[in-house]
C-alpha cells in the first residue's frame, strides 16, 4: 500500500512538473531575450519582452533619447488584447507594443548592421489580425547565429502552442 501511495505521489509530482515546464521555459526564454536585446552602445536604452501565456509585450524605453518637446506627448491604440502606446518628453522616449501569439503568422530572423556598423540579428514577427498587418522586430545584439537560431526556434514553439 505504501509503495502504491509513493508511486501515485511521484506520478502526481511528475505531472505537476510537466505542466509547469512550458511556463518555466517561456520565462527563461524571456530572460535570455532581454539580455540579448541590451545594446552595449546604448546604456540608457532598455528593451524588454514580457511573455505571459499567449500574450506578449515589448517595451522600448530610452532615457537618453534625442527628443525635445514643448509639452509631453502620449499616443496609444488598442484593439482587444493587442495594441501600442508611445510617450515622449524631453530626453525620454517610451513605446509599448502588445500582441497575442495566436495572431503571429510568421517568425524569422536575419542579420543586420546598425548605423554605427554594429552587426547583430533581428527576429522579425509578422502579426496579422482582422485584415491588418503589423511587423516588428526584436534586435538581438550577438553575432552568434546559433544562439539566434535557438531563440527563434524556442519562440516558434511558444507561437505554435498558442495557435491551438
Amino acid at each position: 500500500m505504501k509503495t502504491l501511495l509513493l508511486a501515485l505521489h511521484g506520478s502526481v509530482c511528475f505531472a505537476a512538473q510537466a505542466q509547469t515546464t512550458p511556463a518555466a521555459e517561456t520565462q527563461a526564454l524571456a530572460r535570455e531575450i532581454n539580455q540579448l536585446m541590451r545594446d552595449p552602445q546604448k546604456p540608457k536604452q532598455e528593451l524588454t519582452l514580457t511573455l505571459a501565456g499567449c500574450h506578449a509585450e515589448q517595451l522600448i524605453r530610452d532615457r537618453g533619447a534625442d527628443v525635445q518637446t514643448s509639452q509631453p506627448l502620449a499616443v496609444s491604440f488598442n484593439r482587444g488584447d493587442s495594441g501600442w502606446a508611445m510617450k515622449m518628453d524631453n530626453g525620454v522616449f517610451e513605446m509599448k507594443m502588445s500582441f497575442e501569439w495566436a495572431n503571429v503568422t510568421s517568425l524569422t530572423y536575419e542579420p543586420t548592421t546598425n548605423n554605427k556598423g554594429q552587426k547583430h540579428f533581428n527576429i522579425k514577427l509578422n502579426n496579422q489580425k482582422n485584415g491588418s498587418n503589423t511587423n516588428f522586430s526584436l534586435p538581438l545584439f550577438t553575432t552568434d547565429e546559433a544562439v539566434v537560431k535557438d531563440v527563434t526556434a524556442r519562440l516558434e514553439k511558444v507561437r505554435q502552442r498558442c495557435q491551438k
